[in-house]
């Protein structure tokens, strides 16, 4: 967990210096991978962008351990999971649950305030629709 809060940082930091991403309050501040909750569909939606964000720390610290660690059992596992992590399928399915989560969480959001009206909620609903239908359309 260290090495991967240190890659992140390093990652941040460069991408501050290089004028890539804006500071202030509330940006970039340290956190981890949150566990998912079983109700709470805004959890996987930020788990999966916040996963997203640290792939390159992720894959870095996995290289560290294939290179690093002393047991064999570790360097293997190390090996797997940056094996999967790298495949195509695996890219696609983050972004594009990422994606629909997104659609969704909005909806999620809306509904879930106390002033919503039922007009409205159906609106909303018409428009996560259609939003997802073009993302099913594109090629």
């Amino acid at each position: 967990m260290d090495e991967l809060r240190e890659s992140q940082a390093e990652k941040v930091q460069e991408a501050l210096d290089m004028g890539e991403v804006e500071t202030g309050k509330g940006f970039y501040q340290e956190s981890g991978i949150a566990r998912a909750a079983d109700t709470h569909w805004g959890s996987h939606y930020k788990s999966f962008k916040k996963f997203i964000s640290m792939f390159g720390s992720i894959t870095n610290v996995l290289d560290t351990i294939i290179v690093d660690s002393e047991s064999i059992e570790e360097k293997a596992k190390a090996t797997r999971y940056l094996k999967v992590c790298q495949t195509f399928e695996i890219a696609f399915i983050l972004h594009l649950m990422r994606d629909i989560l997104a659609f969704t969480n909005e909806l999620n959001e809306s509904l879930q305030k106390k002033e919503q009206d039922i007009a409205n909620a159906i609106l909303l609903v018409k428009v996560v629709k259609r939003r997802l239908q073009n993302l099913r359309n594109e090629e």
